[in-house]
């Protein structure tokens, strides 16, 4: 692993191991080993603590007295009470840019829907999970309320984690993801928020279907 300089040691190992668990390579209830992650990646233990406290602030560890820190599990509740919650916000944002937009606002939403069709086509399953999280971003920074902004860009790391359980579970998840972007950009294009509301409504209500699915899962990870 090559670290970047224009980010922080701990920032950039916390990075590293919110990866691991993201994609599951390190899996839910795993302890997870101070010394020996120092060792693999040559840094300091406290590098690696401090990179701990970031991960447990983004919900993707634990850490007990005695225990230390072990890869947080996610719940059929847990799932559950996220994708209510990041829809919500999500819808927020959509809606604000849906009533905001001018110009060439839109463009590279436009851009990274092309992409993400791209990626599909040669099934490059890392290539559209990274990209549709670029669109996410974008859509975020578009947000028009820094608290709202703030929240979303806080529950990314538990989005990614849930998302990419989800989205390698086939090919399927990614065509409804897909289809989820095009019509939520047509809604904003239109500025029409009944329609915004009903293609947010409609991937919550599926999303929270495969609630149980997502959940095992994780839990095979």
């Amino acid at each position: 692993m090559s670290f970047k300089a224009n980010d922080s040691l701990t920032e950039q190992i916390a990075q590293h191991l919110g990866k691991l668990i993201i994609q599951g390579t390190l899996a839910p209830a795993e302890r997870i080993q101070e010394l020996r992650i120092a060792t693999e990646l040559d840094v300091s233990r406290g590098s690696v603590r401090e990179a701990l406290l970031i991960l447990q602030r983004r919900h993707l560890v634990e850490i007990y007295p005695r225990r230390g820190a072990v890869v947080a599990s996610l719940t059929q509740e847990d799932v559950r009470a996220f994708f209510e919650l990041w829809f919500l916000l999500l819808n927020r944002a959509a809606t604000n840019l849906a009533l905001s937009w001018k110009n060439d606002d839109l463009a590279h939403f436009f851009a990274l829907e092309a992409e993400l069709a791209e990626h599909k086509l040669h099934a490059d399953f890392n290539a559209f999970f990274d990209t549709s999280f670029i669109f996410l971003q974008t859509l975020y920074d578009f947000a028009g309320n820094r608290y709202l902004e703030d929240a979303l860009n806080n529950l990314q790391p538990v989005t990614q984690r849930c998302l990419y359980a989800i989205f390698r579970s086939g090919d399927m998840q990614l065509e409804r993801a897909q289809c989820f972007i095009s019509d939520l950009l047509k809604a904003i294009i239109a500025r029409d928020l009944a329609r915004l509301d009903a293609v947010t409504q409609h991937l919550s209500n599926t999303y929270r279907a495969l609630v149980q699915e997502a959940t095992a899962t994780l839990a095979k990870a």
